[in-house]
């Protein structure tokens, strides 16, 4: 009996024409695999401007804006300037813009800096921050109708959500068009109501990741999470008291499927207080459905030296956009990086660092949850430098992280970027990538043992004119917050 001949793959005989048509609706990451095919399909992406600029969107962790008005030279032209101006932190303008000394919360999403009041009435502050091609413009409601306690916005989405109380025993998420202040028309229940089980809103958090809006509050009885679909009305997920682990202390959604819960172990006690190790609990939900969380995994942190604890965890990185900001690029919400700051006894802080990629690996665990000694991932995929206390949040952006103010350099502004790719065409390495790992000595810390991780990043600082209480940060801009806190300083790239 005949052998019938193995079907064999004839993409390689198709024509360059149609190849290149083809690629170019590939990522960069795909395009930089097809190099590796054969001699003919590396010199033929190797010299297209177009398949190139993909590679280095990638490279950089961006994906596409509205640039198609420009040509493929000028779309690269205007990456490399990104390239070279936060590199140097060579930014191209400089505006100052008051702002209320003491807002009941304020956000920076997209280009927005927003804040909302409740004294002598409730309004709502909109700064949309300049960019190199427009100036900024301010919008004010004087009054919004509800007295929010906290707000949420994702601009992309053209969407603000108020989290308020009316009447008393019950909580709502008001889902409100930015521009208009509005029900949103893609909120088929623009009012989300959930049963407060008490009087109390405590350390509120609140965050948007796509269709899913998040709370985690504190109540006179114990802690609890609310998660809706904001734009179905699905009441998803509702966590209270002992579905939690002990001592929680922060909570972020890490995309519109995930969220991490910031805990401290309670394995020991030290005068009524929680001591042990800090732990980064990752959980799974659906975001169309109502269901039960799946945990599935827990990252533990160093062991504190005994007689020492942990205080609190904060758990912070940059806003997730639904969709692509203005401009011919944006950040990816997959290349994003985690702030884990740790504030000890007697005043000693730290933070670690590490990507929101790692975290999210683990979501494909449909096992019991994994519990992961530090010593089994904190070395090799985190980074863990000194810090100092956080006043405000907004200080991490995509891979960047903007530093608190430094005592001994007050008018220094310095970057973290954990972005780190090999030198680029055209660009020599500079500031030097940190690659060699670091030691935090057991001798001088709070821990049980050294802490040596090694997670890469570049390190870029500037001095500056200017006095500055803190920084923010987000994709075209360092925003300084002046020592009166009643200005911003915003430093446009």
């Amino acid at each position: 009996m005949a052998v019938a001949p193995t079907p064999t793959c004839r993409i390689g005989a198709l024509p360059l024409d149609i190849l290149f048509a083809i690629w170019c609706w590939l990522d960069g990451k795909t395009i930089t695999r097809c190099c590796s095919v054969c001699r003919l399909w590396r010199e033929t992406i190797a010299t297209s401007t177009e398949l190139q600029y993909s590679v280095e969107l990638w490279a950089d962790g961006l994906i596409p804006g509205d640039s198609d008005r420009l040509s493929p030279v000028e779309k690269m032209e205007r990456l490399n300037e990104r390239r070279r101006r936060w590199r140097d932190l060579d930014w191209t303008s400089r505006t100052v813009f008051p702002i209320n000394q003491q807002p009941r919360a304020y956000e920076l999403v997209g280009g927005v800096f927003a804040q909302q009041n409740t004294w002598p009435q409730s309004d709502f502050s909109a700064i949309h921050l300049p960019t190199t091609q427009t100036g900024g413009r301010v919008t004010v409601a004087e009054n919004i109708g509800v007295e929010s306690l906290d707000f949420a916005m994702d601009p992309s989405r053209d969407l603000v959500i108020f989290l308020h109380k009316y009447p008393d025993e019950i909580g709502n998420l008001d889902c409100r068009s930015l521009s208009s202040l509005r029900p949103h028309p893609q909120a088929s229940v623009p009012r989300l109501a959930f049963d407060l089980r008490d009087d109390e809103f405590r350390r509120i958090f609140v965050q948007i990741a796509g269709d899913v809006v998040g709370l985690l509050f504190r109540t006179t009885g114990s802690l609890r999470l609310v998660l809706f679909n904001w734009c179905t009305g699905t009441a998803l997920v509702d966590l209270a008291g002992p579905q939690f682990p002990h001592s929680v202390s922060d909570f972020s959604l890490i995309s519109p499927q995930a969220y991490i819960l910031a805990a401290v172990n309670d394995s020991q006690y030290y005068r009524g207080r929680p001591k042990g190790i800090g732990e980064i609990h990752i959980y799974s939900f659906e975001e169309t459905q109502r269901n039960y969380p799946n945990h599935v995994a827990t990252l533990q942190l160093p062991h504190p030296d005994p007689g020492r604890f942990l205080d609190r965890i904060i758990a912070h990185s940059g806003p997730f956009c639904a969709y692509p900001l203005p401009g011919p690029f944006s950040k990816s919400n997959d290349n994003r990086i985690m702030v884990i700051s740790l504030a000890y006894d007697r005043s000693e802080y730290y933070s670690i660092y590490v990507h929101h990629r790692y975290l999210k690996k683990y979501l494909t665990n449909d096992g019991p949850p994994l519990t992961i000694p530090w010593d089994e991932w904190g070395p090799q995929n985190s980074r863990m430098l000194p810090g100092r206390h956080l006043f405000w949040l907004r200080y991490v952006h995509g891979e960047c992280v903007v530093c608190p103010v430094d005592p001994a350099h007050p008018r220094r502004v310095e970057l973290l970027d954990f972005g780190v790719t090999p030198t680029r065409p055209g660009f020599d390495d500079s500031p030097p990538m940190v690659t060699e790992a670091n030691t935090i000595s057991q001798v001088e810390s709070v821990f049980k043992q050294d802490v040596i991780t090694a997670l890469p990043y570049r390190r870029c600082c500037r001095d500056l004119n200017d006095d500055h209480i803190l920084y923010l940060v987000d994709q075209d801009r360092i925003i300084g917050v002046t020592e009166m806190v009643n200005k911003l300083i915003v430093y446009t790239f």
